[in-house]
Order: structure tokens, then sequence, then C-alpha cells
């Protein structure tokens, strides 16, 4: 409607102008005709209805244009999945410039740079080195966000109006009483359909969001689900709801963690969360030593790790990144392992990333499979080389990520195979239950007090 009327405003603009310039160049053309003066007078009052008729339509578009209250942009349009999303990564490297700005080193050379650069040539040839590969790591990041960047352009250009849906959407909810105002498609690569719905209610109702999910998943012909975090009911204020594919499968997950000795923490970290839809990361961090030192080193590298992957990156440039973090530390060198399982709900596909982690175990119907890291803990090197392999996983596998901790605690020779016993005595399809049985057996093989901090994680798969 208000488009409709600003369209009838503009050609209200263009009418006034024709009239006055019409009568203008009338009366100039008559005056001049009954002169007696000829063509000239024709042409002069033609060109000052010319000039009357412009400047009135500009005026009268200036006019209007002053009077115009300034749309707003929440009501009258649906709010684009693009520019939400420049948001959500606008507000994640904030947050990344905060937590860098407490682990970089403080301003500018000190007297004691001073003093070491002073120093023999092998120590200037150490900081050269070090200052090339900060630079190395500052390119891999400015290239990662610069990735970032193009896919969100590409989200935009991606994301269609879909009229003939809109059309379909409105005629079914409208019986459940809801308006749709917007409905924006974004279809990814795999084929994958992301559904952005801009809809209210009508007569101050309220409609559970699974209801429209069911609504629309019969129009598309295909399971949609809410996305995570969406809002469980639509009212009568304006709102954009995002709607997904249903995952093939979802996940179960337990935690059993002791703590060493008299320590009163534990070193050891874990983080279980969904980073984007239908990715679910499992991952863990064991600090240096134990206690409430340990405990805060693997704090940094998990909440780093999350904003990372919030933010876009990769995994492996995330622990890249970490690891530049940690080295660069003012307060000492610090060493923390990085244990990623990253799942992914739709294909069933595990990818591991390790950085000088335990060794991971997956346990099918009758048999375990290890997954080994050979690489050093995040901290100790520049050069990072994290330890990665994929896996296909099926309905009923369980993933099991432990620490140092509960291997060491196992006799050194044979403490693999050991665990895999362990792993396939208790047969349950719950998590929980079986990261409790797996470190109740390991502490069993202590005499007094566990040695160290000790972490058992147990993620499910199991298919909807």
């Amino acid at each position: 409607m208000k488009q409709e009327e600003e369209r009838k405003v503009g050609h209200y603009a263009w009418l006034y102008g024709v009239i006055a310039g019409g009568c203008v160049a009338a009366m100039q053309i008559g005056v001049g005709l009954l002169q007696v003066e000829g063509e000239f007078t024709i042409m002069l009052g033609a060109a000052q209805g010319l000039l009357v008729c412009s400047l009135t339509v500009i005026c009268g578009s200036i006019m209007e244009w002053l009077l115009t209250p300034l749309p707003m942009e929440e009501e009258d349009k649906p709010i684009h999945p693009a520019r939400e999303r420049v948001r959500e990564y606008e507000m994640a490297f904030k947050s990344l410039a905060d937590s860098f700005s407490g682990t970089s080193v403080p301003g500018g050379i000190t007297a004691e740079g001073a003093a070491v650069l002073d120093m023999p040539s092998k120590l200037d040839l150490l900081w050269n080195t070090r200052l090339k590969e900060n630079r190395a790591a500052v390119a891999v990041q400015l290239n990662e966000m610069a990735q970032i960047m193009t896919d969100t352009v590409e989200h935009v250009w991606d994301t269609r109006t879909d009229e003939s849906l809109e059309l379909h959407l409105k005629k079914k909810l409208r019986a459940m009483g809801l308006s749709v105002h917007g409905v924006l498609v974004y279809c990814q690569e795999n084929k994958r359909q992301e559904v952005y719905l801009t809809v209210n209610t009508r007569r101050r109702r309220c409609v559970a969001v699974k209801e429209v999910a069911a609504a629309l998943s019969g129009l598309m012909k295909k399971s949609m689900m809410p996305a995570k975090d969406s809002r469980a009911f639509v009212g009568s204020e304006r709102m954009t709801i995002q709607f997904v594919e249903r995952t093939n499968f979802q996940v179960l997950y337990g935690i059993e963690k002791a703590v060493k000795g008299r320590e009163q923490i534990s070193g050891d970290n874990f983080s279980l969360y969904h980073c984007r839809e239908g990715q679910f990361i499992a991952a863990l961090s064991d600090g240096m030593g134990s206690g409430v030192e340990a405990y805060k080193e693997s704090e940094l590298v998990v909440d780093l790790l999350e904003q990372f992957l919030e933010a876009g990156f990769t995994k492996e440039t995330a622990v890249r990144m970490i690891n530049s973090a940690l080295m660069v530390r003012a307060d000492g060198q610090v060493f923390s392992t990085i244990d990623i399982s990253s799942l992914d709900l739709y294909t069933g596909v595990c990818e591991f990333l390790k950085v000088g982690a335990s060794t991971t175990f997956i346990r099918r119907e009758n048999w375990v499979e290890t997954i080994s890291s050979t690489s050093l803990p995040a901290g100790v090197f520049h050069k990072l080389e994290p330890d990665t392999v994929s896996k296909k996983l099926y309905d009923g596998d369980m993933v099991i990520m432990v620490t140092d901790g509960v291997m060491d605690s196992l006799p050194a020779t044979h403490q693999e195979a050991l665990m895999k016993d362990i792993i396939m005595e208790h047969d349950t399809g719950n998590p929980g239950e079986l990261a409790a049985y797996i470190l109740g057996r390991v502490c069993q093989y202590q005499d007094r007090e566990p040695a160290d901090d000790m972490t058992v994680l147990a993620v499910s798969l199991v298919k909807y």
C-alpha cells in the first residue's frame, strides 16, 4: 500500500508540472500570436513552459522527500539473513579482539627487549625467525577473514525470494491465524535449503514455531525444523525465523572427571556446542600441570577455540591462531593439548583434529577403533602441524575422548588394548553411563589418589 501511495504522489508531481508548464506555454504562445511575433514567440513560450514544468516537478519531488517519514525497515521489510550474519561476524571479531588484547605482548620494545636485541647473533636470528613466523600467522588470519567475507557475499547473492512458496504459505498459514510478509530461501552447495520466514499472528494469538515448521515441510516436500536459538512461539510482533532441513542424526553426550590428588579444581576443560546448523563440536583441552594454573590455560584454549569457530574460521586455522596466541604470552610459556571431534549431523562424518592430545576411541557394535596423535601440544613451537583424520560414523556409534591422565593410569605396555577392553565391557547406549564406567574402571588400576587430572568425554550418534 505504501509503495502504491508513493507512486501516486510521484505521478501527481509530474501531472502538476505538466499542467503548470502547459498553462504558461499556452499563455505565452497566445500573447505572441496576438502580437503577431510568429515562430519566435511559439518557441519562446514552449521553452518557458518546459522550464516551469521542470521546476514544478523538481520542487514537488523535494517537498515529497522532506515530508515523507523515514521507512521503518524492521516493520516494512523482512530482515535479510546476510545482514544478520555480518552482524554476528562483527560481534565475534570484537570478542576475539578483546581476548587477544589480554594475550599479546604489551606495547613496544622494553629495556629487556632492547637488551635481548643487543645480544649475540644467535638470539638475533631467533627473534627474526619469530617475527617472520608471527607475520605468517597474521597473513593466514587475514586470508581466512577474506574468505569469510567472500562466503558472506556469496550468501547474499544466493539468497532469493520465493514468490511461489510465499503464495502457498500465505494460503496455508492464514488458516492458522498467521500473516506472511516475506520468504527468503538460501540453497547451499550441498543442495540443502534454509528458509527465512517473516511472519506474525493476527488477533493477538500465539502459534508454536514447530507448527509453522510442519506446514513448511508439507509445502517443500522435505522435513524442516527451526534453527537453533529460534523462538518457540510466533506472536503479534513481526519476526523473522530461520528454518533448516532436519538433520539425519542427533547427539547424546556424557562427561566424567576426576581431580588430581588434593587439588580443588581440574586442569582439564571441555566444550560441547553446535557451531553452526548441522555441525556439532566436542573439544577437550588438557592444561600443563594441574590445579588453577592448568585450568586457566585450558580454559583460555577452549574459549578462543569457540570464538574462532563462531567467527567462521576453519578448525585448522583456529588451532594455529591459538598456538600463536600462546607463543606470544608475556607471562611465560604455556602448553595445552587440543582435541577436537567435529560431527556432521547430516552425513555422519566425523573429523578429528589433534594437537598433542591423547588417543580417541570409536566404539561400534563389537569392535573399537583408535585415533592417535603424534603432534606436540600447542605453545611449544611456532610451526604447528595438527593430526587430522575423517571417519564415517553410523547410528549407535560412540566417540570416547580422554585426557592423558586417563591413559597414564593404565599399565604403560598395553594402554590402548586395555582401554578397548574396558570400553567393550559395558554394553550401554548411554554415553553418560559409559563415561562413568570407564573412569571407575581406570581408577581401579591406581592404589592411591589420581596422579593427574582425568576426563572422559563420550558422544553418541543417534539416527532420527
